[in-house]
């Protein structure tokens, strides 16, 4: 399984993959927070197979979009606390 772990923020969203031994698979940032670029780091996600889950920083104000658009994608996501 690959995890994509999302740090979001005001206007970008940073993604980075990891596989099921951590070891960093890729990494992107979105020019934007629009639905659009939440379908473009799905995309470049594809790449790395089905069998993956998105963990998102729970910061619910500035991810709240993007966890909407991931869902009707049909996305697996997980909110990871802020520590």
């Amino acid at each position: 399984m690959i995890t994509l772990g999302i740090d979001a923020h005001k206007r970008t969203h940073t993604v980075v993959a990891v596989d099921h031994l951590g070891r960093q698979l890729g990494t992107r940032t979105t020019r934007a927070t629009t639905t659009a670029d939440h379908l473009a780091i799905i995309r470049w996600a594809d790449q790395f197979g089905d069998d993956r889950c998105w963990a998102v920083e729970d910061c619910r104000h500035l991810s709240r979009r993007l966890e909407r658009d991931m869902l009707a994608a049909g996305e697996r996501i997980v909110r990871v606390h802020r520590s």
